[in-house]
């Protein structure tokens, strides 16, 4: 997908194979082109996390992606405390599922470091 802000890559493999298990296959043309319509182009590894908290937060349903791909746009940092934070014991602490995906960004941010990009 093309826009006048440049190219918006292609899905991760993580996001199109949750799509398919989250929605039925009549969907998920639908739910795939509502979440490319987030795109941090200063950061690319940040789509991803953004396109999965969508997906796990959305409880399944079309109209509820829109509205987190519209937040998201708007600060995705307001969908990461939605997603990713819970509280325990009057805290704010990061779930368990997104500290190991923080950390599988970390290492693909030193990969991508170590090649040069």
């Amino acid at each position: 997908m093309t826009t006048l802000k440049g190219t918006i890559p292609e899905l991760s493999r993580r996001v199109a194979e949750l799509i398919e298990k989250i929605f039925s296959a009549a969907e998920a043309a639908q739910i795939r082109g509502m979440i490319r319509g987030f795109h941090w182009a200063p950061e690319p590894l940040l789509d991803e996390r953004i396109h999965l908290d969508i997906l796990e937060v959305c409880d399944g349903k079309m109209e509820k992606v829109r509205e987190l791909v519209e937040l998201a746009k708007i600060d995705w940092r307001d969908l990461i405390m939605v997603a990713e934070y819970e509280v325990t014991k009057g805290k704010m602490v990061l779930n368990a599922r997104d500290q190991t995906r923080l950390a599988e960004i970390a290492i693909r941010k030193r990969q991508r470091g170590a090649d040069g990009e």
